[in-house]
């Protein structure tokens, strides 16, 4: 020991007694303490370097610009700071889930908001609108339910539109008071109307009769045979029988009176030949069987006799275009099938619409049972309204059947000053669904 002590080299002796393990990761950490010393040291004169190098660019810059006070930050430094700032946002992801999507992959990419830039739309709105607390709240919420429909319809899409199960072909739902179609189907389609036609029928009568200071009630008719012999839905007038242009009028909308539509033609179409030639016409009883026996309806210059319907329709299709009815043709008085008597369920609004300004017509569609005056000691025709809306709220307008056109109906409906709706409907399966279906649109 007293070797030992005296010996001046102890920590060389210290060392042998340690093991090769021990000795070895002792080197190994000095040697790793130096290396780091001495990358400090380097990293220290880097930076060092980078900040002379900088004062220098500066203060060039500042004799190349001297105006330009504010600090110039290299790009080197910008690239570093963007990649620490990524590296913080993933740290952050990774370690806090809470604050994370975790529908993040079933949410569409353009659907996910940005709260920041949210903040600011809703502070700018708020600026811009006088920073009122009540319109950024709605304008806010308003936004949110965006938000909220977008993220729905990105799970399961958007709703499809309801079709309307009807059997109907053509419909359309007109609300009068707002001008505007509530709903249709095809409502501009040519198609064939049935007894609608009965509707223009009865707007030309109205038209003419107004036109020369004339009143349904002063004007009688005899029955024709032509009239009497019409097939289809009837008044069931008499050969020779007499009536007023309006005891016809109810026998062309109640029963739906083909025969009465024949007799109105006449009537009307053998008026406008004698106001065209300047002729006078005894309006007391108008007898057009023997009148054409005299040869009043025989054109000298063209030598042909003219035929009162032909005029009459020709009116119906003139007016049908001053109405604007584009997708109509008449061919027929009454309504039975003829392919070249078309109409649509739009020009059938535009026509009701125009005969609603008359209250005879609003008279006559409402009525649901008609006696006649008996004239010249005959018996009364009693006619009933074919609508069975009636009872319902309904008042009109017309009903229509036939094999090529199928069941039709045009109905109107007005409760009070705020609902005033025109429905048509064409060509549906059957003579109930017409009606079952219009008080579903309703």
């Amino acid at each position: 020991m007293q070797l030992l002590k005296s010996y001046q080299k102890i920590p060389q002796i210290i060392t042998e007694f340690h093991s090769p393990i021990i000795v070895n990761s002792i080197k190994l950490r000095k040697d790793s303490n130096y290396s780091f010393q001495q990358s400090q040291q380097q990293t220290e004169k880097e930076s060092k370097q980078i900040k002379i190098d900088q004062e220098n660019v500066a203060s060039k810059f500042k004799q190349i610009n001297p105006q330009s006070s504010l600090p110039q930050i290299p790009l080197s430094a910008m690239n570093t700071q963007t990649k620490l700032n990524d590296l913080t946002r993933s740290s952050n992801f990774v370690q806090s889930p809470k604050n994370s999507d975790t529908k993040r992959s079933l949410v569409r990419s353009q659907f996910k908001t940005n709260s920041n830039n949210h903040k600011n739309n809703l502070v700018n709105n708020s600026t811009t609108t006088g920073s009122s607390k009540d319109s950024s709240q709605n304008q806010s919420s308003q936004q949110y339910q965006i938000y909220a429909k977008n993220i729905i319809y990105s799970y399961c899409g958007k709703p499809r539109k309801r079709k309307v199960n009807v059997s109907a072909k053509s419909f359309i739902v007109y609300d009068c008071l707002e001008n505007r179609i509530v709903s249709q189907r095809k409502c501009n389609k040519r198609m064939e109307i049935a007894s609608l036609t009965k509707i223009m029928t009865f707007y030309i009568t109205m038209v003419i009769l107004e036109q020369l200071n004339l009143k349904s009630q002063d004007i009688k008719v005899k029955v024709t045979k032509k009239a009497s012999e019409t097939i289809g839905t009837t008044a069931e007038l008499k050969y020779n029988d007499i009536l007023t242009i309006q005891d016809l009028l109810y026998g062309l909308m109640l029963p739906s009176g083909n025969d009465a539509a024949t007799l109105i033609a006449q009537a009307i179409g053998t008026i406008i030949l004698f106001y065209e030639a300047d002729k006078r016409l005894d309006s007391k009883l108008i007898d057009i069987e023997q009148m054409s026996a005299e040869g009043h309806y025989y054109n000298v210059e063209l030598k042909s006799h003219q035929c009162p319907i032909e005029i009459f329709i020709s009116k119906m299709n003139h007016y049908s275009n001053l109405m604007g009815q584009q997708n109509t043709q008449f061919a027929c008085v009454h309504g039975l099938a003829n392919e070249d008597n078309y109409s649509s369920c739009h020009d059938i609004v535009l026509l009701s619409l125009e005969c609603m300004k008359y209250d005879t017509f609003q008279q006559v569609i409402s009525c649901k049972e008609y006696i006649s005056k008996p004239l010249y000691n005959q018996k009364s025709y009693e006619w009933k309204n074919t609508n069975k809306l009636l009872d319902k709220g309904f008042f009109g307008i017309k009903t229509g059947v036939t094999d090529s056109a199928g069941p039709c109906l045009a109905s109107a409906y007005r409760s009070n000053e705020m609902e005033y709706y025109i429905i048509v409907v064409l060509s549906c399966k059957n003579l109930q669904l017409r009606f079952d279906e219009t008080i579903s649109f309703l």
